[in-house]
């Protein structure tokens, strides 16, 4: 359906309206959705349980928001754009280690491993939103990165190069480099980089000690093989084009280049930029890989003898902490971002807290 909005944004001679805010489109269907699932429980010897479950999901008729030009003035309309095949398995281990009367241990790990490919678009066409850096392409993953390639820094002038993709009279494909981002930012050298925003595994593990009234739990997640686009280092790793931005520090395996012959990864600096270097590109695609721990808990819980003296029927005392540690290859303070767009803008790292605590019962 087409829809208008109220606001105050939308008054015209100091008097309230109404404007557009979602185009119609009459042929939009449902979308159809095939799934296959099968599941397996397995119990062995009482102290190990497995949820193993493989899926196959088919969506028919996909909905996708295609964004369009702000001269529309609309920001997406919705269509159905085609079919997407998703295919995984996910498992749930529970293992009890120890099972004594004053001592147990017990760990439980689930993972989930997806693979998605476009299958069909419709009318036939190989691209859904071309331009885009994850355009939705025929035999592609649906989150696959499709950008321009960064080449690095020419030793001989400390000039950015990107790859160059050219076709010869024979339609034989070769790959040359540019100092010159616009010749790069046409469809031909716009590349998919088989990297993809969606992981190629997730999953968490969490391990409960008892031993007589103390317990001592601790949650790590982890996330592995997703590329995020770290959209910060646009302003903060620009190359002299922002100069009311801070620089970031660089790792220690980051170098500037200062003069011909030397083997950089960073550019020359010159004030205001040198030659779009900071414009989007593979250069900003990091590893999103991380693991972090989440929670570790230490309780004691009082004795009941205790208690019962004092009319409570349980108390417990405890310290907990959350995000107290997180192990990433990713440059910013913190890789943890919405797997389905894949970009990191200006994120604050995630808090770390330490709580103590008393809960009582009566």
């Amino acid at each position: 359906m087409g829809l208008y909005s109220l606001s105050t944004s939308s008054s015209y001679a100091g008097q309230p309206g109404a404007a557009p805010s979602q185009k119609a489109n009459p042929n939009l269907t449902w979308e159809k959705q095939k799934a296959i699932n099968i599941g397996v429980d397995i119990t062995l010897l009482k102290r190990i349980d497995l949820s193993i479950d493989v899926y196959q999901k088919t969506a028919e008729d996909l909905l996708y928001r295609k964004p369009l030009p702000a001269t529309t003035g609309y920001s997406f309309i919705f269509e159905n754009v085609g079919s997407v095949r998703n295919r995984g398995i996910e498992f749930n281990l529970t293992t009890k280690n120890i099972l004594k009367r004053d001592f147990t241990w017990e760990t439980n790990l689930n993972m989930s491993f997806n693979r998605n490919k476009v299958l069909s678009l419709n009318a036939g066409a190989l691209y859904s939103n071309p331009g885009a850096a994850q355009p939705i392409g025929v035999g592609h993953d649906m989150d696959e990165w499709n950008l321009p390639v960064w080449a690095g820094v020419d030793p001989a002038n400390g000039d950015p190069l990107w790859e160059k993709i050219v076709m010869d009279a024979n339609g034989k494909r070769y790959v040359t480099y540019t100092n010159n981002y616009n010749s790069v930012a046409n469809a031909t050298s716009r590349q998919y980089l088989g990297k993809s925003s969606a992981p190629k595994f997730s999953g968490g593990i969490s391990n409960t000690v008892t031993y007589k009234n103390f317990t001592l739990s601790a949650f790590m997640n982890f996330v592995y093989g997703n590329y995020v686009y770290n959209d910060t280092r646009f302003y903060y790793d620009n190359d002299g084009n922002y100069d009311s931005y801070n620089s970031m520090v660089f790792p220690k395996e980051w170098t500037r280049w200062q003069k011909a012959g030397d083997i950089a990864t960073h550019p020359r600096a010159l004030p205001g930029g040198n030659k779009l270097s900071n414009a989007s590109s593979s250069r900003y695609l990091e590893d999103g890989s991380y693991i972090r721990l989440r929670n570790i808990t230490l309780g004691y819980n009082l004795p009941a003898n205790l208690l019962g003296k004092m009319k409570i029927s349980s108390a417990r005392v405890f310290i907990s902490g959350d995000n107290l540690w997180t192990g990433t290859n990713f440059s910013p303070p913190d890789p943890e971002v919405v797997l389905s767009s894949g970009v990191s803008s200006f994120r604050y790292p995630t808090s770390k807290k330490i709580l103590f605590g008393l809960s009582v019962s009566f």
